[in-house]
């Protein structure tokens, strides 16, 4: 499997993690964290899905387009990048 799309699904899976986890923790109820998440994820299911396969998309494109970008960038700009060091 092409490795940018492995970081793209693990990109997704860690949004679509956080993306119900964190309401859920932050959320006071009654319930028990795993009924909350649950409920949330019944709720927001496509939403979930629809952020999820985007935030894949945008960092798969992004990964296979950062060699391109880097490739015209002047060296001026590239420089900048090793000013901290």
């Amino acid at each position: 499997m092409d490795e940018h799309i492995f970081i793209a699904l693990i990109a997704a899976l860690v949004n679509l993690l956080l993306a119900v986890l964190v309401p859920c923790a932050l959320n006071k109820t009654h319930l028990s964290m795993l009924d909350n998440v649950k409920s949330m994820f019944n709720q927001q299911k496509h939403m979930l899905v629809t952020s999820s396969v985007l935030v894949a998309v945008i960092v798969y494109l992004s990964l296979k387009a950062a060699p391109l970008v880097k490739a015209e960038l002047p060296d001026a700009v590239l420089n900048l990048a090793h000013l901290g060091r």
